[in-house]
């Protein structure tokens, strides 16, 4: 269980760093920004502009991301009978 919580904290840092990059770059490199806006809205739950409530939600939506997917991850692991040994 350590490392679970261990492996998925680390995961979703990661993904806050992405978001961040991601969220960074529609003001950096204003190219197709509206697909870039679909995007996010489409991805992160309560996103809805580029504005700081939307950036707050896409942080705790890549964080919690982070958990959903290691679990997944763990989950298809320990099905196929791949177990890692420390």
């Amino acid at each position: 269980m350590k490392d679970f919580v261990k492996h998925s904290n680390h995961l979703g840092i990661f993904l806050i760093i992405l978001f961040i990059g991601c969220f960074l770059w529609y003001w950096i490199h204003p190219v197709q920004k509206e697909f870039h806006l679909k995007f996010l809205q489409s991805a992160f739950f309560g996103f809805k502009n580029m504005n700081i409530l939307s950036f707050i939600f896409g942080i705790i939506s890549s964080y919690i991301y982070g958990y959903v997917f290691y679990t997944f991850w763990a989950l298809s692991s320990y099905l196929s009978g791949c177990k890692h040994n420390h």
